[in-house]
């Protein structure tokens, strides 16, 4: 997808989740339940192997903040963001040169829809959304690949977690997603020979989330 397109496609999906939420916010509100649920994230997340420049199974710090509207009991919309923070680490660089390299700091944008199942004092849930990365521009020598534009591309997110509730408003939160980021072939940096592949990434995060 054109990176030009990416704005309209986030925007149309935000528009459908506003609505949406709007949609179900008396009824929500009448039987007191606690809406709006905003969590705080970080752990491990892996650049998995891809035929791009970026370095396979690269690992690296996220840290996310993702606010939750729940339209029912089960049913629920959100929007994820994600500073991703390179790690520096050995990267073999062909004929078995290796150095200390760190791919590109990265942003993450994605709004989607979360399906739960409550239990007593814990909630399982499968997630899945679409949005954009921006992987940021560095030429610095210790980063691979040296980027000298930022790139924004498509890309859409998938995984499932669980929230833990504690006292009051608060709660433990666990999260496992993969994100997949669709390069233009066009990329320099993120293309090879003319050719793109889409970039995995893994993500593990814990951490806090508050309902009010």
């Amino acid at each position: 997808m054109k990176s030009s397109r990416i704005p309209w496609v986030v925007a149309a999906l935000a528009s459908v989740a506003f609505f949406a939420a709007a949609a179900h916010a008396g009824s929500l509100s009448e039987s007191g339940a606690q809406p709006v649920e905003f969590s705080v994230l970080g752990g491990v997340q892996m650049l998995n192997q891809n035929d791009t420049a970026i370095p396979d199974h690269s690992f690296n710090i996220p840290l996310v903040a993702d606010v939750t509207y729940r339209l029912s009991s089960n049913w629920a919309v959100e929007g994820d963001f994600t500073w991703m923070i390179p790690v520096k680490q050995k990267v073999d660089l062909g004929s078995g040169i290796q150095q200390d390299r760190k791919a590109p700091d990265l942003l993450a944008y994605q709004a989607g829809v979360r399906a739960s199942l409550p239990a007593s004092s814990w909630t399982p849930y499968l997630a899945a959304g679409a949005g954009a990365v921006t992987f940021l521009s560095s030429t610095d020598a210790d980063r691979a690949p040296q980027l000298d534009q930022s790139k924004t591309v498509f890309a859409i997110n998938f995984g499932g977690g669980a929230d833990y509730a504690l006292s009051g408003s608060w709660g433990l939160r666990a999260d496992v997603r993969e994100l997949v980021a669709f390069p233009s072939s066009s990329d320099a940096g993120l293309s090879t020979a003319g050719q793109a592949d889409a970039i995995w990434m893994s993500r593990a995060a814990v951490g806090l989330d508050y309902r009010f």
